[in-house]
């Protein structure tokens, strides 16, 4: 394990590059609704003081209050936060190709022109397992509210700790079954770069039961998971022990925040990388040609002028 975590490493690191453009792309795509999120601000609150109340010290409740005044002005925003996050998904689906790509030819240097190439001839694969992906997470979801349900029934009359001890189990199936999702998704999207013939059906059960055999795939996921979570709570900490109270502060967390931004596209990539090594060190047969009837009838007509030579050699 340590080996592939960093044989892998050095692979992501190597694509700088790819996570730039990553982290650019993204940047573009979210800058529109918040100009438009800070244009309804600005008119919403006027000539009032509550920006310079937040300001130096953020309270959740008087952001809370506001909101809840100004919901109509900001309803629009948020509807067209959600398209551009079904965009942002459906962009980031159509470079996977391109990342994976990458990924697998480290040594290699980045080409814009094979880059934009591969992500285009794998984007339509990419979006029918998207689709599946996300019909498999719903259904993982559903069933988990379901087993909520029944230890919620259970837990009734309990106290309040007992509540939260009961609301544990239901809690960690519930990120199980994500994870396992989550890990279809990079193991299947790494077998249609291997197998460009699979289809996303076949990748899709392909990768769901490589992964349900090898449960070692969810240890590195979890892993990288857990290192995500080490950066995001060193962000928090920071921004506690520093504070935005100022202009510069300001300026400070911003750059300390899209530095974790960037830092997400790199563990994303690295579960590629990862998915890309796990497969060639217990390689899986992906796919298999099946012979042509023309083919068929060869192999019979050639199985029949054997046994007829060996009929006319006993004569």
């Amino acid at each position: 394990m340590i080996s592939i975590l960093k044989k892998t490493f050095k692979d992501v690191k190597a694509n700088w590059p790819v996570h730039l453009l990553m982290y650019l792309v993204t940047v573009l795509l979210t800058i529109l609704p918040l100009v438009f999120f800070h244009k309804i601000l600005k008119s919403e609150v006027g000539h009032s003081m509550l920006l310079n109340e937040l300001v130096p010290d953020f309270s959740f409740m008087v952001f809370g209050d506001f909101m809840n005044a100004s919901w109509k002005a900001f309803k629009p925003v948020f509807w067209y936060s959600l398209g551009v996050g079904f965009v942002s998904s459906l962009v980031y689906t159509f470079f996977s190709g391109g990342v994976i790509d990458k990924l697998d030819n480290p040594k290699n240097s980045f080409s814009a022109g094979r880059f934009f190439k591969m992500s285009g001839s794998y984007f339509p694969k990419y979006f029918g397992l998207l689709c599946l992906i996300g019909i498999l997470l719903f259904v993982f979801f559903l069933v988990s509210g379901l087993v909520y349900f029944i230890f919620v029934a259970v837990a009734d009359g309990s106290s309040e700790r007992g509540y939260v001890l009961w609301l544990i189990p239901p809690s960690v199936f519930l990120f199980v079954l994500m994870s396992f999702g989550l890990c279809i998704s990079f193991y299947a999207k790494a077998f249609m770069y291997k197998e460009p013939r699979m289809t996303f059906l076949k990748a899709f059960w392909e990768a769901f039961y490589f992964v349900f055999r090898n449960k070692e795939t969810l240890l590195y996921f979890w892993l990288l998971l857990i290192f995500g979570s080490v950066s995001l709570m060193i962000y928090l900490a920071v921004d506690k022990f520093v504070g935005m109270t100022s202009e510069f502060t300001i300026g400070l967390m911003l750059v300390l925040q899209q530095l974790f931004i960037f830092a997400k596209f790199v563990l994303k990539h690295w579960n590629y990388a990862i998915a890309l090594h796990v497969f060639e060190a217990k390689p899986v047969v992906l796919y298999t040609e099946l012979p042509t009837p023309l083919e068929d009838n060869l192999d019979v007509s050639n199985e029949s002028d054997d046994k007829l030579s060996e009929a006319e050699d006993g004569f």
